[in-house]
């Protein structure tokens, strides 16, 4: 039972004054709610920090209103209408497809199926128990079924045929294995034996109940407006199709050969639908012709390797036919799809900042619980113009993709990392808990292994909570950037704020609007757009400051028509969870390469000057002044520090200005040769690491104690037209800002530049 009693989310991170956002909310049990809008400043309640910072704000959505539970249908599968019962023919059918299980004992699971399972009517082609089982019902009590005697090995590409015969009344079933030298486990050279065929009476017809088609699941209800899905399957499945009458022995070979039929009730092909639509499509169109399209829910896997792959071309739009399977996952999450609850309209005089909808119910008596949520929401400057000579550009991309992380709890790997036990919370069991409602972060795995790809703004974000403490113990990504927002508040810095979802939809036009944009503390997931934007702005006389640590690392891309849902592969290096598989590094959404802008040729050196080089948990460093501290040229950024002066040996995360993940200035790798190096970090420990990109080959010195990559720099360089870009280069830096009230260097040395950047007077260029 969720320890949870209201949660929620929106329906997009920010708005503009005069538009609308659209909140969903549900509670453990019907009854009323209170809501209200409040101003956050702060979540963290670090005893060295200034605390939790959190206003009330007037709005006319305060209120009461009533709530209740709201369902979340968790697991990827296709659903095709099928109103005149055109896949439950009166007469005889087959049933094709190409599958590739990867849980085939993973319990009952549906590859393709028009069944009510509450009436027990209808047809499916079903995995049971790891054994492939065909399965008719008329919907008054009468069955049949069949089942092959060898079950399926996992990772094998099968062809698989299912036959309801009403002449001879009998169902047949044929499972033949496709293994070629690349697309499967185990290549030719495994005596392998899974071939197998079985029939059995059917004395009875299946029923035509008023359920769609499905392809992975069942129908376990249905109504005019929503179909709930059970029996999910975990696998690829590949040019699923329905045939009219009953295949010969000839039609049959033809099938396990890929050649079928041209006549079909209705056949899908998922590789032609991708490239038809651009990639990463919603709707499968019927190949057939006959008009039963289908509709992905819960974004299945797309642009996988299907049957036919020969490992001779890996980019989906090259080779659409190769890529026709489509990866279903029993805990894929692209959007709760809760009904909504109320709409917030963003008033003219709203200002600019960081907002959320707090949400609460009345305490129940006896039990642990929590009985309030906030769900952020961002509120960005009017259109017609900025409020204020500063951006804070929020990285919601990276909120995305890490939302509801929980790569620690079941990542032993991430313990040696910190150097310390993982410390869990109790969001951390809710999430393990409740798979099902909150959906998985891109550092996660399915339970069939494969990582997760595709991650949602549209379910309840725990991780999003103000006060929210990563799994080491220290706050993370929204939490860790209000630090930021706190300081500049506190300092008197007028700012506007705008999210990656902004930069995404508005491009450079949105970095224009102002003399200084601001990184968040760690802008990990980034578009080819938000990277142009950046470089052109920067390029045209903007200014930049990279407060932060890991930052333009992963290719990440939004699905067209989606912007809520972001895809991520993990290619083939970089510091992560899991890696892509072979053939699968590149996007469904719109076919380019995943995986480290590094191996784009547009490593980070070239924007922010530097690019990540170590993560470092355990322990956060500080920085030593570098020769050129005291370059005259760079007077006014150290205004008010001692030469020689140790900078953030100090903060709330990990104790230290120089932590969690760091980046280095490396010319060879873009950073422009009129840079400064003001500062280098040290003092990491044993405990940071080079990231695995920066190893050519295996060795024991890439830690911190012996590799002299393990270090975060501190650079400013200008750009034409009297722009410039200063970078501190580590995670934890704004977690030293309010240390001492704010009276310390790393406070002095980021408000002098800040200062600089947004007056009007060009920068003087260094050359």
């Amino acid at each position: 039972m969720s320890y949870l009693k209201i949660k929620g989310y929106g329906d997009r991170p920010s708005a503009a004054p005069g538009e609308k956002l659209t909140f969903h909310v549900s509670l453990a049990e019907e009854g009323s709610y209170e809501a209200s809008v409040v101003r956050v400043m702060n979540g963290d309640t670090h005893p060295g920090g200034p605390g939790p910072w959190i206003e009330e704000v007037e709005h006319p959505i305060a209120g009461t209103y009533a709530g209740g539970p709201q369902r979340t249908q968790s697991g990827s599968y296709v659903e095709v209408a099928d109103p005149e019962g055109a896949l439950a023919p009166a007469g005889g059918f087959a049933v094709h497809a190409f599958i590739w299980p990867t849980l085939p004992e993973g319990g009952r699971q549906a590859i393709l199926s028009r069944f009510d399972s509450e009436a027990e009517s209808g047809w499916a082609l079903e995995l049971v128990d790891g054994a492939l089982t065909f399965t008719v019902a008329d919907g008054t009590g009468g069955a049949a079924s069949v089942t092959a005697p060898k079950g399926l090995f996992r990772e094998i590409w099968y062809s698989v045929l299912a036959v309801y015969d009403p002449a001879t009344g009998r169902l047949t079933l044929a499972q033949k294995s496709v293994i070629n030298r690349v697309n499967s486990r185990f290549g030719p050279v495994v005596d392998y034996d899974g071939d197998c065929e079985a029939e059995a009476a059917a004395s009875v017809a299946p029923g035509s109940p008023a359920v769609p088609l499905l392809i992975s699941g069942v129908a376990e209800s249905a109504a005019a407006d929503r179909t709930w899905v059970t029996r999910l399957y975990s696998g690829k499945i590949d040019s699923p199709k329905v045939l009219a009458g009953c295949p010969d022995e000839a039609a049959t070979a033809k099938l396990h050969a890929g050649q079928g039929p041209a006549e079909t009730l209705a056949r899908w092909d998922f590789g032609a639908a991708l490239l038809a639509a651009g990639g990463a499509t919603e709707t499968v169109p019927d190949a057939s012709g006959a008009g039963l399209d289908g509709r992905c829910r819960n974004q299945p896997d797309q642009a996988m390797t299907g049957w036919n792959w020969t490992g001779e071309e890996d980019k989906w739009t090259h080779a659409p036919d190769q890529y026709g399977a489509f990866w279903f996952h029993v805990d894929s999450l692209t959007d709760s799809r809760w009904e909504p609850s109320l709409e917030l309209g963003v008033p003219a005089e709203m200002a600019s900042g960081c907002y959320a909808l707090k949400v609460e119910v009345a305490a129940a008596t006896g039990e642990k619980e929590e009985t309030e949520f906030l769900i952020p929401f961002f509120v960005t400057a009017p259109k017609s113009g900025p409020t204020a000579p500063i951006l804070i550009l929020i990285p919601s991309y990276s909120y995305v993709v890490y939302g509801n992380s929980q790569v620690y709890q079941k990542a032993p790997e991430g313990q040696l990392a910190n150097g310390h036990l993982t410390v869990l919370e109790d969001m951390d069991f809710e999430l393990n808990a409740h798979v099902e409602e909150y959906g998985l972060s891109c550092y996660d795995q399915h339970l069939d292994g494969k990582g997760v790809q595709y991650a949602t703004w549209k379910r309840p974000l725990l991780s999003l909570q103000p006060g929210t403490q990563h799994e080491f113990g220290a706050v993370w990504q929204y939490p860790a950037d209000l630090h930021l927002v706190d300081w500049c508040r506190r300092q008197g810095f007028e700012v506007d704020v705008a999210t990656d979802h902004d930069l995404e939809r508005e491009g450079v036009e949105l970095l224009r609007r102002y003399r200084c944009v601001v990184s968040g503390t760690h802008p990990e997931y980034y578009s080819a757009g938000m990277f142009d934007a950046w470089e052109d702005y920067l390029a045209s006389g903007g200014r930049g400051m990279y407060l932060a640590g890991n930052g333009f690392y992963w290719v990440t891309t939004p699905l067209p028509g989606r912007p809520h849902v972001l895809e991520v592969r993990r290619g083939e290096s970089g510091d992560a969870a899991w890696r892509s598989r072979p053939g699968e590094m590149y996007h469904s959404a719109g076919g380019e390469k995943g995986g480290l802008w590094r191996y784009r040729a547009r490593a980070p050196q070239k924007i922010w000057g530097t690019g990540y080089t170590s993560h470092t948990m355990a322990v956060s460093g500080y920085f030593v002044q570098m020769p050129d501290a005291a370059d005259p040229r760079a007077a006014w950024i150290m205004e008010g520090i001692d030469p020689g002066e140790t900078i953030g040996d100090f903060g709330t995360i990990n104790d230290g200005a120089a932590g969690l993940e760091v980046d280095r200035a490396d010319i060879s790798l873009g950073t422009p040769p009129n840079t400064l190096l003001l500062a280098s970090s040290v003092a990491h420990g044993p405990n940071a690491m080079l990231v695995p990109e920066e190893y050519a080959f295996a060795h024991p010195a890439g830690n911190g104690d012996e590799s002299p990559l393990v270090r975060g720099d501190i650079t400013y360089f200008t750009t034409p037209e009297g722009g410039g870009m200063f970078a501190t280069s580590s995670m934890s830096w704004c977690g030293s800002l309010s240390h001492e009230g704010g009276d310390n260097n790393v406070s002095r040395l980021t408000a002098n530049v800040l200062r600089r950047f947004a007056a009007d007077e060009p920068l003087d260029p260094l050359v």
